[in-house]
């Protein structure tokens, strides 16, 4: 709720907007169609692809920055 839950894109990064999760969990029931529902799902694995970049990639930098910071020791 604190995006403020709003389905319009906007083009100024304080408007309010909608996450992808948020998308999955208030239209998931409303899927009629098939089309609507792989959709939806496709939301899901995009959303499963970039936490897991993002994970990873939070890894990488971990791992880099101990590295950098044991080898000035």
């Amino acid at each position: 709720m604190v995006i403020g839950n709003n389905p319009q894109i906007k083009a100024s990064l304080f408007a309010p907007g909608y996450t992808i999760a948020a998308v999955i969990a208030n239209e998931f029931t409303e899927a009629t169609g098939d089309l609507y529902l792989q959709a939806l799902i496709e939301l899901g694995l995009v959303l499963f692809l970039l936490t897991f970049i993002l994970k990873r990639f939070g890894a990488l930098l971990i791992l880099l920055t101990t590295q950098r910071g044991t080898a000035q020791e």
